[in-house]
């Protein structure tokens, strides 16, 4: 009889407060914050490395002799070939700052039109230098 009595579910009562719901949902993972760190670094080394070397592509103008037709031997190519390189490179660390502090769709926005930006400034200096 002792035994029946101890196996009795307890007694419910209504004036209980009610237990919070359960969630089943996992928290958001962590590894975007690294992952957007680790782009934030290689896109910051190569906006350095096109804000270096980039102008250098002016030298393509040292073999221009009086009258040439290339493109590169013009003052207003070799400014856009010197100068164009330093500005994406400012704007594309500026865009990645800002996607690296960033969170959700805008950092990403950011940290992917960077590169964009960089890759344009290449193609275009490469192209007027005739490369």
């Amino acid at each position: 009889m002792i035994n029946d009595q101890a196996s009795a579910d307890p007694p419910v009562r209504d004036d209980a407060p009610a237990a919070p719901p359960v969630h089943d949902e996992a928290p958001p993972v962590t590894g975007s914050a690294v992952g957007r760190f680790f782009v934030g670094l290689l896109l910051l080394a190569f906006a350095g490395v096109t804000g270096l070397f980039g102008p250098l592509l002016v030298m393509a103008s040292d073999g221009c002799n009086e009258g040439d037709a290339r493109m590169i031997c013009s003052t207003g190519a070799q400014q856009i070939v010197g100068t164009l390189p330093l500005v994406a490179a400012f704007v594309a660390a500026l865009l990645t700052v800002v996607g690296m502090a960033s969170r959700g769709a805008a950092g990403w926005v950011c940290l992917l039109a960077a590169p964009c930006l960089l890759a344009v400034a290449w193609v275009v200096s490469l192209a007027i230098t005739g490369a």
